[in-house]
């Protein structure tokens, strides 16, 4: 069972952005091994001496300090511990004045005495070296710099004077001011998931394979857009760049959304975005082409989607306080042109963008099983039924049941929906009655029971959370398509239309078979099916930019 000290050297505590990290490598530590002890100090909060350099510990009371504070029991846990994760800002080129503190205090484990360890240096011999020796340190560093060339050298010579050269590990993650801007939540989170890589790793290895520590070195972004981002964020003016906003109150805002644009939520999209501000009467537009976002304030483009907002709600929706699609519908803003594009954006082109923040649903993964074309498939055995039930009812519904049996068992799992379920359940219950009271009953009699039963099934779906269609159309409307209560409302409304064409179907059915259309009472309602489909195209792109267009 290892024990693990954590040091936050952080004066702003649970609101770190280094404890961020240094938490992730833990949860990787303890993943690995769950029995791993940590013990985690906001050394901030503790009552700890600066050292003043009189050496007792040295000589009157060897391997004790002068001081009695908290900074007695640390030192024995200090010593205990298997791993001591040292997580501090960079303070002025140099670890936080927090924890200097504590590293100085570490005094009483070495002895006073000066040996010469090679290479020209020299140093103090530990008093305990078999247990001292032993022990693994890690630097875990944040820093608002693009780089750490010419900013971490005294660090990591401190590091190597103590602990001896590469025989320490660290993870130093430059700009990371950009761990606490929830816009960029797209970049940070994966960086995050991989500094939890490297705790696993440290907790079975006791090193962080170079992969991975090239991986945790890297920046966010490019330095250009970093240091426009972050220059901005102080929400002071630059005195060096009086009037390079032109006056206009919503341009650095815009900087800083145009820094979080994601090209990976549309590759090769070429679009361009406009963002009118009705409340401050500004007009911005964002240009994107081969995977670079350009921000226009004036010599605009033509646009491809046009967004008509107050910059208060803009704001609150970036920063998850709305929901986006809801407020659209509820017309706290408009917008014209490609709904793709609009897709794109909340889908987190440019940030993450909150949907449905109360409401957690469950998302169906995006694959091919769950898209219209695999609907075609889920309606094949309904299509077998209604043409073959009338010439024999046997295999009317055994066949069909076969067929949604086999669909069911290749998606099965997760991908497997609603309709799919509901489809292999009527059809075993047909093939029951079938095979149980097969004589008594007739193929129009079983038609018409599965356009009832359609109607039914499409009818109890509009009151889901997920309507049945949308459960094929979310394919192609971005992956929070099915938290997007614009893309759910139009389903649910498409999907109510089918259940009342599926109930004219039946009453055609009963209508023909009255008539000398009779033979012909299998095929033509299947083929009002087509212009529903056809009418079902049109309504998926109408409905939500009609409802979102300005009056």
């Amino acid at each position: 069972m290892r024990k693990v000290l954590l040091l936050n050297g952080s004066h702003k505590t649970n609101k770190s952005f280094t404890m961020k990290i240094a938490e992730q490598f833990v949860s990787g530590l303890i993943e690995y091994n769950p029995e791993t002890v940590i013990e985690t100090v906001d050394l901030v909060e503790r009552n700890i001496n600066a050292c003043t350099g009189c050496h007792t510990c040295w000589t009157t009371t060897p391997g004790e300090c002068i001081f009695q504070d908290d900074m007695t029991a640390l030192l024995k846990e200090y010593v205990e511990a298997d791993i001591v994760i040292w997580a501090t800002p960079l303070y002025h080129y140099g670890i936080s004045s927090t924890i200097k503190k504590f590293m100085e205090r570490t005094q009483p484990v070495l002895l006073p005495f000066i040996d010469h360890e090679g290479g020209g240096t020299y140093g103090h011999p530990f008093r305990n070296p078999e247990k001292m020796a032993a022990k693994k340190h890690i630097l875990i560093s944040t820093c608002g710099f693009p780089s750490t060339k010419n900013n971490y050298e005294g660090v990591e010579e401190q590091f190597n004077n103590l602990f001896g050269k590469n025989k320490w590990a660290k993870i130093i993650c430059v700009e990371g001011e950009l761990l606490g801007i929830h816009q960029l939540d797209n970049l940070t989170g994966p960086y995050l998931e991989l500094v939890k890589i490297a705790g696993k790793e440290y907790g079975e290895k006791l090193s962080i394979s170079e992969t991975v520590s090239e991986g945790l070195s890297k920046p966010f972004i490019e330095t250009a857009t970093y240091l426009q981002t972050t220059n901005l964020s102080w929400g002071v003016d630059d005195i060096r760049m009086k009037d390079s906003d032109g006056g206009l109150i919503a341009w650095n805002y815009m900087k800083e959304i145009q820094a979080a644009f994601n090209p990976k939520i549309r590759p090769k999209m070429n679009a361009v975005l406009q963002i009118d501000f009705a409340d401050i009467k500004e007009r911005y537009q964002f240009v994107i082409k081969d995977e670079t976002c350009t921000l226009l304030r004036n010599d605009f483009a033509r646009e491809s989607t046009a967004i008509n907002i107050n910059l208060s709600t803009l704001e609150r929706i970036m920063e998850g306080k709305i929901d986006a699609a809801q407020s659209l519908l509820e017309k706290k803003f408009t917008v014209t042109g490609d709904m793709r594009l609009f897709n794109a954006f909340l889908d987190g082109l440019f940030g993450p963008v909150s949907l449905n923040p109360d409401k957690k649903k469950k998302l169906i993964p995006i694959t091919f099983k769950n898209t219209p074309y695999w609907f075609f498939l889920a309606m094949c055995p309904w299509l077998f039924c209604f043409l073959f039930v009338d010439y024999n009812p046997l295999i009317g519904v055994v066949i069909p049941l076969m067929i949604s049996g086999v669909l069911c068992s290749v998606k099965r799992g997760p991908d497997l929906v609603y309709f799919e379920k509901a489809t292999l359940l009527l059809f075993s219950l047909l093939g029951l009655t079938v095979v149980t009271f097969g004589a008594n009953y007739n193929g129009n009699t079983f038609a018409l029971l599965g356009y009832f039963a359609l109607a039914l099934i499409w009818g109890i779906s509009t009151l889901k959370t997920v309507p049945l269609t949308a459960d094929y159309t979310h394919f192609f409307n971005g992956r929070n398509a099915l938290k997007n209560v614009l893309f759910l409302k139009t389903n649910r409304i498409l999907t109510y239309i089918w259940a009342l064409v599926f109930l004219i179907q039946a009453g055609t059915t009963m209508w023909l078979n009255t008539t000398m259309m009779i033979h012909f009472a299998a095929i033509i309602p299947i083929l009002l099916s087509i212009p529903t489909f056809v009418f079902s195209l049109w309504f998926l792109k109408w409905y939500p930019s009609n409802t979102v267009r300005p009056k």
